[in-house]
């Protein structure tokens, strides 16, 4: 007995993909047919894309004039646009429809301890994609890894492009805010600054979604070597309140999505 080469079991639909057409087993996935624009692009019947964004509608998702796109400008605002002509000489959409989005309630703000390599990178782009408010990275005592003015100002800006990609890709209309890192003392008056704070420490014995309330939520995550004690009294002096993802020890790249993840199913944000 053979089984047909192509297509589902007889009586079982292929699955509709969010975003874009049937497609069958095994089918490339395209690309989103979203772009960006800052606030200051837009008017009420047209938006002016910057020269990245045209870059990637013309290079990578091969648009041309004619060509309906979603457009975001990563502060709450989503249009359909029509592209008014080629990109190249003429930047601009028309917009057929708008829409503004409420900000997410609660606002997740990630503070993470630096790390090594693309660990960072990592955060932002899948914070950035659940919808977390910021992420906003901090150099502490078991930090592995330290940044010069010069590399610091380069990897804000790394952050700010991988949020805006994040955000185009998941439909996200509010763009994750990033920030050049904070030093240790930077950081602790920052969570006196926040409503609502908690640190993810392995010594802690209160699960997270017994501390957590309120419209905005600041969530401290190590780095690769943890907190130390003192650094958890400070932080605790500070306000942020110890708590747990429970028994599993986590790498600071998945504690944050963890966190997050958790927080967005407890406010019924997701799930």
């Amino acid at each position: 007995n053979r089984r047909a080469a192509a297509g589902p079991p007889s009586g079982r639909p292929v699955p509709r993909m969010a975003g874009g057409p049937t497609r069958g087993p095994g089918a490339a996935v395209s690309a989103p047919r979203r772009l960006w624009a800052p606030p200051e692009h837009w008017t009420e019947a047209e938006v002016r894309l910057p020269p990245e964004e045209v870059h990637h509608a013309e290079r990578v998702l091969r648009l041309r004039a004619g060509d309906e796109v979603t457009v975001l400008d990563g502060a709450g605002r989503t249009a359909r646009c029509v592209l008014a002509g080629e990109l190249s000489s003429n930047p601009r959409a028309a917009i057929v429809e708008s829409a503004l989005h409420p900000r997410p309630n609660p606002e997740i703000v990630v503070y993470q301890g630096a790390a090594r390599g693309t660990k960072v990178d990592s955060v932002v782009g899948r914070l950035g994609a659940l919808g977390a408010a910021e992420v906003v990275v901090f150099s502490s005592e078991r930090s592995v890894v330290s940044w010069d003015a010069d590399k610091s100002e380069r990897l804000a800006e790394r952050w700010a492009g991988l949020a805006r990609a994040a955000a185009k890709q998941s439909g996200n209309p509010w763009i994750t805010a990033t920030a050049l890192p904070l030093t240790w003392t930077d950081l602790l008056v920052r969570i006196e600054q926040e409503p609502s704070a908690v640190m993810l420490w392995e010594e802690a014995r209160t699960a997270l979604r017994n501390v957590v309330s309120g419209w905005r939520i600041a969530v401290v995550v190590g780095p690769e070597g943890g907190i130390s004690r003192a650094e958890a009294a400070a932080l605790e002096s500070a306000g942020a309140v110890p708590a747990s993802l429970g028994p599993r020890i986590l790498r600071t790249e998945e504690a944050a999505v963890a966190a997050v993840i958790g927080l967005l199913w407890h406010f019924g944000a997701i799930g």
